[in-house]
Formats: C-alpha cells, sequence, structure tokens
C-alpha cells in the first residue's frame, strides 16, 4: 500500500512538472514544432533541390560584386538575401539554413517588436508566423522569400535605432531623414514607404509629435526623384517601385509585394490592440493570430496560385539533372497548358529517343513555338535553348544563347560554366581560360575551374571524360555562324551525322509541326530510318499525306504502314466525314496521342492562340 502512495504522489509530480513545462514552454515548443514541420514540407513535399535559382550569382565574397549591387536601391538587402541563397546550391544544406534563417529572423523581428512597444507581453504569434507565411506565400522563389525577411528586419531595426533618441532631441528630424534614406539603399523603395506608413501609425499610437515622420515621409517622396533626375541611370520601377531586381519577381508576384507595403503598419496596429488587451488567457490571443495568418494564406492562394510555376520549375530543374524520363512521366500531371513544360516535355522525349512515337501525348498547341522557345528573346527563353542545342550537338548555337543569356543574368554561375564547356569542346581554350578567370570569384566553383585547367592541361577529369568532349566534337557543326532559324540548326546537325536520332527526331519533327511535308519526305528518306518499320507519328504523318495529297512523291510507296495505323486512320476519316463541325468533340477522346487530331484540328493560329492565355487553355 505504501508502494503504491509513492507511486501516486511520484505520478502527480511528474503531472505537475509536465504542466509547468506546458505553461513555461508550451508557446515555444509549438513554435519549434511549427519550424519542423515546415522543414518536413520543404524536403518531402515541395524539394526545394528544384528552387535552385539556376540564374542568380554567387559571387558574394567578391569586393566588384558587392560594390555593384551596392548601388541599387535595395541593394544591401538583396546582397544579404543572395549571400544566404547561395547555400541553395547544396540541397540538404539549403533546406536547412532556409528554415534555421526564417526562424532566427522570425526571433529578430519579435525583439525588435518588443523594443518598439517596450512591453514583454503581445501577439507574439504574430511576427512569429510573419516569416512562415512568407515562406509559404513565397515558396516558389527563394530568393525573393530572402530579400523580404532580410529587408523587414533591416526596416524595424532602423526604426528601433530612431525610437531610441529622446523625443525632444533637436536632431530627431534631421535624423530621421538619415533613416529614411538608409532604408531607401538598404532595402528598396517600397521598404521607405513601409517604413514612413509605420512611422505615423507608431507616432498615432504613443501620441507622439507627427513633424518627424512628416519630414520623413517627404524625404520618401522627394529622395528618390532626386536620385532618379540626378544620379542613379535606372528606369522609374526599379527607383520608385522595385523590391528586387528581378523583373520577373516583379511581374509574378505583385499581390504578395502589395501585402509587403501594409504588413509592418498593420502588424504594428494588431500588435497595440493584442497589447491594449489584458487578456487572461493568452493562448487565445496566439490562436486567433494564427488564425488570421492561416486565412490570409489560405486566401492568397486561392487568388493567386503560383502553381503553375512551380511546376514549370520542376520540370526546368529536372531537364538540369538530366532526369528525362521523369519529365516524360509528369508533364501531363499538370491540368493545363504550359509552354516551358511543353518545350522541356519535347526535349526529353528527344534525349530518350521517343520523341517520334510520343509526342503528341502532350498537346502541341503552339507548334514549333513551343518546340524550340526561342521567342520572345528573354532570360527565360535563352538558357533553356542553349541547353537544348548542347544536348543535341549544336554547340556553337548553344554558345551564342548562352552569351545571350549573360546579358539578362549577369553573373549566372550556371551561364558561365555552360559558356566554358562550349569553349573546351570548340578547343577554344584561350576564350575559355578569361570566362574560368571570372567565374573563379565564385567561391562555390572553385572545383570547377581547377577541373577544366586540368582538362585544358591534358589531364584526366572525372567531371569532363575525353570521350564526353570527343563525341560532342564529333556530332557538332565545325563552322560558327550568326542565329538561324531551328530548321537550318537541325539540318546542320543531320547533315553532320545522320546518327544523331535526336538532332534527326528534332529536324523531322519541327517540319510535321510547320505542316511542311515537302521538306519533312526530303529528311525521311535521307535519314537513317528503315521506311518499313517507321516510329507512329511519322506513320500518322504518311497516312495523312496519302490521303490529302494528289500528286504524291513517287518514293512515298516504298513505306509501309502498320496495320493499327491504316485501321485508325479509317476509323478517324468516318468520324470526321459524317460529323464535320462537330467530330472533334468525338475524336478528341480517342485519338488525342495522333498527329492527326493536330493536323486536322490543333492549329494554334486558327484558334487564335496566344502565349498571354496559354495557360487557361
Amino acid at each position: 500500500m505504501g508502494n503504491d502512495n509513492v507511486a501516486s504522489f511520484l505520478s502527480l509530480d511528474i503531472i505537475m512538472v509536465i504542466k509547468e513545462l506546458r505553461d513555461k514552454y508550451g508557446y515555444h515548443a509549438a513554435i519549434v514544432a511549427a519550424y519542423v514541420v515546415v522543414l518536413l514540407f520543404l524536403m518531402f513535399g515541395v524539394g526545394m533541390g528544384i528552387y535552385h535559382v539556376m540564374q542568380h550569382p554567387a559571387f558574394l565574397t567578391d569586393g566588384q560584386f558587392f560594390m555593384e549591387w551596392l548601388a541599387l536601391p535595395g541593394g544591401v538587402g538583396a546582397y544579404l538575401s543572395l549571400f544566404v541563397e547561395q547555400y541553395f546550391y547544396m540541397t540538404f544544406w539549403g533546406e536547412f539554413l532556409l528554415v534555421l534563417e526564417i526562424a532566427l529572423s522570425a526571433w529578430l523581428l519579435v525583439v525588435l517588436m518588443q523594443k518598439i512597444f517596450d512591453t514583454h507581453f503581445g501577439a507574439k504569434s504574430l511576427f512569429w508566423y510573419v516569416p512562415l507565411f512568407v515562406s509559404v506565400v513565397c515558396i516558389n522563389n527563394v530568393y525573393f522569400d530572402f530579400a523580404a525577411i532580410a529587408r523587414l528586419v533591416i526596416m524595424l531595426a532602423v526604426m528601433n535605432l530612431l525610437l531610441l533618441l529622446p523625443k525632444d532631441s533637436k536632431w530627431l528630424c534631421v535624423l530621421s531623414a538619415v533613416a529614411a534614406i538608409a532604408v531607401y539603399h538598404c532595402c528598396g523603395p517600397l521598404y521607405l514607404y513601409s517604413f514612413c506608413a509605420a512611422g505615423l501609425t507608431l507616432a498615432i499610437i504613443k501620441k507622439i509629435k507627427y513633424l518627424d515622420w512628416v519630414w520623413t515621409l517627404a524625404v520618401a517622396a522627394f529622395y528618390p526623384a532626386l536620385m532618379y533626375r540626378f544620379v542613379m541611370p535606372l528606369t522609374p520601377a526599379q527607383v520608385f517601385y522595385l523590391p528586387t531586381i528581378s523583373r520577373t519577381i516583379l511581374e509574378l508576384y505583385q499581390p504578395v509585394i502589395a501585402m509587403f507595403y501594409l504588413l509592418v503598419p498593420v502588424s504594428i496596429l494588431v500588435q497595440k490592440w493584442a497589447c491594449k488587451k489584458n487578456f487572461r488567457r493568452p493562448a487565445v490571443c496566439y490562436a486567433v493570430v494564427l488564425a488570421v495568418f492561416v486565412g490570409v494564406v489560405i486566401g492568397v492562394y486561392r487568388m493567386f496560385d503560383s502553381r503553375r510555376e512551380r511546376f514549370s520549375a520542376r520540370m526546368a530543374w529536372e531537364a538540369e539533372l538530366g532526369n528525362w524520363q521523369y519529365i516524360i512521366d509528369n508533364a501531363t500531371k499538370f491540368p493545363g497548358y504550359d509552354r516551358n513544360t511543353n518545350f522541356y516535355y519535347d526535349f526529353a522525349l528527344a534525349m530518350k529517343g521517343q520523341m517520334a512515337s510520343r509526342l503528341f501525348d502532350y498537346p502541341q498547341l503552339l507548334g514549333v513555338e513551343a518546340l524550340t522557345i526561342e521567342e520572345p528573346m528573354a532570360g527565360s527563353v535563352c538558357y533553356p535553348s542553349s541547353t537544348m542545342y548542347f544536348h543535341i550537338g549544336q554547340i556553337s548555337e548553344s554558345l551564342h544563347y548562352a552569351y545571350e543569356s549573360v546579358i539578362y543574368f549577369k553573373d549566372s554561375p550556371y551561364v558561365l560554366r555552360r559558356i566554358i564547356d562550349c569553349l573546351i569542346i570548340s578547343g577554344r581554350y584561350d576564350e575559355a581560360e578569361i570566362f574560368l578567370k571570372q567565374l573563379e570569384r565564385n567561391m562555390l566553383a572553385h572545383k570547377f575551374v581547377r577541373d577544366r585547367r586540368n582538362f585544358i592541361a591534358g589531364k584526366d577529369v572525372r567531371s569532363l571524360p575525353k570521350d564526353y568532349v570527343q563525341m560532342k566534337q564529333k556530332t557538332m557543326v565545325k563552322r560558327d555562324y550568326i542565329m538561324s532559324p531551328p530548321y537550318r540548326n537541325f539540318e546542320e546537325l543531320f547533315l553532320v551525322n545522320k546518327n544523331n536520332y535526336a538532332a534527326t527526331d528534332y529536324l523531322l519533327c519541327y517540319c510535321l509541326l510547320s505542316k511542311d511535308f515537302e521538306n519533312f519526305f526530303n529528311v525521311l528518306f535521307k535519314s537513317k530510318y528503315d521506311l518499313k518499320h517507321l516510329p507512329k507519328h511519322y506513320q500518322e504523318a504518311v497516312a495523312i499525306y496519302k490521303a490529302t495529297t494528289q500528286n504524291q512523291r513517287k518514293e512515298v510507296a516504298e513505306i509501309s504502314l502498320d496495320a493499327v495505323v491504316n485501321r485508325r486512320f479509317m476509323e478517324f476519316g468516318t468520324i470526321c466525314n459524317r460529323n464535320g463541325a462537330d467530330a472533334y468533340k468525338i475524336v478528341k477522346q480517342s485519338f488525342a496521342d495522333t498527329y492527326w487530331i493536330y493536323y486536322t484540328f490543333e492549329n494554334p493560329m486558327s484558334k487564335n492562340f496566344s502565349l498571354k492565355n496559354s495557360h487557361k487553355e
């Protein structure tokens, strides 16, 4: 019995200890759990490897690089975010550092807000979950996530320094103007305006004089104009608005950027409300604030879902890794049409030798416009085009597109590596050394630079085998020239080496998507394809050519068609003849993977198709 009493007392003691730990550390344990969930989500649910922003530079220990960023509005904040993001070139540690940086920033934001209100109680969850909210909303652009959080911390730190000054200081007006200028250069114009709005909000709450903040507001209005007019040779968007240096982010994240404009002043109001209320149950306050942020996240996702961009980024990353089968198996899983996914799917088919039999498993709504993705000329086009030409052997064209990419993505390590490899394969070692010296400034590229220099010196290098280089040299076009139309590029590769089936399929499918039977047969009869056993889509092209052309080429009679192809074409023709304009709805179900439906119905130009609304198709 005595033992039972002891056991019961021990149980009560344990329960009391657990309750005490829960009351004392329960909130912090919940925060830690939340960030663990985020880490698992990033690693397994999202796969952060696909968000290595391949175009961003990593020259972050180089003085020249730092000075270039320092001269831009918000350049310091951008530099800090790039400095952290460079570690995303290491997949696992990049994910780990992302969560660590978000947690650290969240803690700094809480400390800064507590100092602003000079209190130890408040809606702490508000700023613990702001970074979490930012990460979820902007999960498909890690750079923007880092930049936003870093600039928030800098902006609140400047505000704290300003509030530490005595309210009756005669220098307060001048120092507020200096603070505004500092925020402009460290964080950018958007954060300067938010800084002013937050300051005015705080002045109203704390009942301090407005003059200093009105003066700061005047600086916010006239200082960017002064910089634009007399100092900075930048566009108005960069000087007055740009929160990041990337135009793509400006276009894709307008709603998120707008939210950041009001994030701090609105958070200050909520924080003040939480401090004013004498909550007997702080957990209720935390739960309410958390519920509000969850609601905002859901609302943002419903209104501005960026799943299409994330999916397209995944296809690009898998192509960078050479995971062609993954692209083929997953490209059709996104509900809707995406031009970039179309390009990478076609690219993967060519690399796996399946383009002639599976091309129309994905809807080729843009025809050759998605097969080669060469227009409009932009950074999002140049690097993928360089990758495609590099893999199929057109080294000179790959080099030209890589040079174009440098214009859009200055100092990109991925682009510089492509240029160096193209020059080495072409035997232009002196030119390669120029870019090796430039890339050597990148602290993450020293091994790459050393390997390429060893190769030039005649040493064996595992990362660039001699037989691989010799294979590329054998298939490449020897002469260099200004960019030619895609058809000519594929034709040059075909004429150099008819065993290059990837280039041959690109050439033949380019003709099919252009509905150019004349050149299609010119290439087909010169290729090494067996006319008695042609791939599926080439047989389908022959079938429709025979059915629609009166004066046929004599050589076409040598081509044999499988019984299945003949039977399905008869069914297709019967349905079309019987149903007329309504035939498309019927044949779309059974013949969507054929060239016939593309040739007959899927002409994008006749349907007023455009890139702008391609994702709605």
